[in-house]
């Protein structure tokens, strides 16, 4: 069974107490939305959308990031009105500043060796590593291959929610090239830990 679909929506945003509201874009059924404490970045799955009889997958805008946060546990499926909040994104909790204040045994020297090397990728969150969008497409990625900022590199699934690993460009520049790519198809990776290394 693919893991995502042609059809794809884009929900609606809005801003309230320095946080990023994610609304739905039309009136439907939601579900598998991302689960509270996830880090979530631009172009991120954030769920499925069922407009009458379609189903839509929800990518998060280009423009905002976060951590979800939720109010209260939702249902599986979820019926929703048009620009109705489905979750919030707290932008303050940002990705680089938990990976520069963690230090976990399994990403010791090699990490450190590796980062001088290039540009290290690391999971955002703990969950299972996949590295193509269905089990039988190509990878997103391959050793050796030229990217740009914004482009796909895997998903990380947390409790059947699909969240897209995106190359976020560097401090010196917005392209790059896969020099290593460190878990295989369906691994179970850990917080922090070294997916990609960019040169």
């Amino acid at each position: 069974m693919a893991r995502t679909s042609t059809k794809s929506l884009q929900p609606l945003s809005d801003v309230k107490d320095s946080q990023h509201l994610v609304l739905s874009p039309a009136v439907g059924h939601y579900s598998t939305g991302p689960a509270p404490g996830v880090f979530l970045t631009r172009g991120s799955f954030i769920g499925k959308l069922k407009v009458l009889n379609t189903y839509y997958d929800l990518y998060l805008p280009d423009d905002i990031y976060g951590e979800v946060e939720i109010d209260a546990e939702k249902d599986f499926i979820t019926p929703v009105e048009y620009g109705e909040e489905l979750f919030r994104l707290n932008p303050e909790k940002k990705l680089v500043d938990s990976e520069r204040s963690m230090t976990r045994p399994e990403a010791t020297s090699e990490a450190g060796k590796l980062s001088e090397e290039g540009y290290v990728v690391k999971a955002f969150t703990t969950g299972i590593f996949y590295a193509k969008p269905s089990p039988d497409s190509p990878p997103f990625v391959t050793q050796g291959q030229d990217i740009e900022k914004g482009k796909a590199l895997g998903l990380i699934e947390v409790m059947k929610t699909f969240n897209h690993i995106v190359f976020q460009g560097t401090d010196k520049s917005d392209t790059g090239r896969i020099k290593k790519i460190f878990v295989n198809d369906a691994q179970e990776v850990k917080l922090g830990q070294p997916l990609f290394l960019i040169e």
